[in-house]
């Protein structure tokens, strides 16, 4: 009998040492796959281009574009993202230069009403003897639009909100001026543009019947917020190193025209974002092959297998997958990111993920205290999502096989 033991061991042992084998083989394919055969196919890159330039001539220079393009980690189903980040605001009242405009908004976080990674803008204005910067008492906020076409400058105002005793930006009052207002200055031409359709942050609009763009209307910090630097100092493993930290911060961050949706009804109306697009352009690039290649494998599955069983649900996105990928990074030592290991990486997120769904809370990389599920979770229990997903996760690797642009695999399976 002790000899039949050794032996049922040996065996199962034998079949682990082959299964692993076999999973490290399937690891490198699918990464030399991911390096040749999964990009943006070249006639939507070209129209994209021409879109690009367009809108730069039409509405200026400013627009920039973020997302997985300007990562160079998009597939074939990834929206194009722009930003309009043409004005700037202040991180403190202090920051402010004297030579700087009349009236300015500067970034306030600091109050229990406003939800982690939220932020109200509050505006002050040059005091005519003194020169310094007060709390304004004005209704309206002006500002310029320019066209890059005929160099013509539009002024117009935006509404401001008497909160606590400043005056706030109206979130609000900046999003119906963006529907309102089409794409560029000329009604005619905005009538024959594909309408502004609200989608998250953005507006979105689908060109040429193949992809859409998402514009975000933005504000560029001038300095970081403060609740940005704890970030830096967060203790590590291996990555980000402290050299691409420091890079990061350099970048700055954006405020974006979208409240959080919990706030009370009195606040939603000036509640922005704080929006982290060129640091996570750096960190993304700072990340390994291996690391992208798998970022790229959790947006594949998400577009591919989860989405088509929950269509219209809103309970995952490509920017929770970035953030998985992040903390993922973080966490863990930099050895085992390497092309044999790409599934077993992959299934160690899933695990992550899935943790993230259990409880209900998926931290936001840069402000942990933002939880990114805090108004999906509705959606996330009526559809037993969690339950769905543990199946998914225990299914490992093999979930691939359910992929239309992982269906080769089955060939090796």
């Amino acid at each position: 009998m002790g000899y039949q033991l050794s032996k049922e061991s040996f065996v199962t042992k034998d079949t682990s040492l082959k299964s692993k084998e076999q999973e490290e083989k399937i690891s490198i394919e699918v990464s030399q796959f991911i390096a040749k055969k999964i990009a943006t196919p070249p006639l939507k890159l070209k129209l994209i281009d021409i879109y690009h330039g367009l809108y730069e001539r039409l509405c200026g220079p400013w627009g920039r574009v973020v997302g997985s393009y300007a990562d160079s980690l998009s597939i074939s189903t990834s929206d194009v993202d722009i930003v309009l980040d043409n004005m700037c605001v202040n991180s403190s009242p202090k920051n402010i230069m004297s030579n700087s405009c009349n009236m300015e908004l500067v970034i306030f976080t600091e109050d229990n009403d406003i939800p982690p990674g939220c932020c109200w803008l509050r505006v002050y204005e040059k005091d005519a003897f003194t020169g310094k910067y007060l709390p304004s008492g004005s209704t309206s906020f002006p500002y310029f639009r320019g066209n890059g076409l005929t160099k013509r400058v539009t002024k117009a105002t935006w509404n401001l909100v008497d909160i606590k005793g400043y005056k706030c930006l109206s979130c609000r009052d900046m999003n119906e001026q963006r529907a309102y207002g089409g794409l560029t200055l000329f009604p005619l031409i905005n009538r024959f543009l594909p309408h502004w359709i609200p989608h998250g942050p953005a507006f979105k609009q689908t060109y040429f019947w193949i992809f859409d763009v998402d514009i975000v209307e933005a504000f560029r910090c001038k300095t970081l917020p403060s609740v940005l630097f704890k970030w830096a100092k967060r203790t590590r493993k291996a990555w980000p190193s402290p050299s691409t930290i420091e890079k990061a911060l350099e970048q700055g961050c954006h405020v974006i025209s979208l409240p959080s949706k919990v706030s009370l009804d009195e606040y939603t109306e000036v509640e922005f974002r704080l929006g982290y697009g060129p640091m996570e352009k750096l960190l993304t690039e700072s990340l390994s092959d291996c690391q992208k290649q798998c970022y790229i494998l959790l947006k594949v599955i998400l577009k591919e297998y989860i989405e088509p069983r929950f269509p219209d649900q809103d309970i995952l996105s490509s920017y929770v997958m970035k953030m998985l990928i992040f903390w993922m990074s973080e966490e863990t030592d930099s050895d085992i990111w390497r092309p044999a290991c790409l599934l077993e990486c992959l299934q160690m997120c899933l695990e992550k993920l899935y943790d993230w769904v259990e409880s209900g809370y998926c931290p936001n990389y840069f402000i942990p205290e933002y939880n990114l599920f805090r108004t999906k979770l509705a959606r996330m229990q009526s559809n037993n999502f969690a339950c769905w997903l543990r199946e998914t996760v225990d299914f490992q690797w093999n979930v691939l096989l359910h992929c239309k642009t992982m269906e080769w695999l089955n060939l090796y399976v």
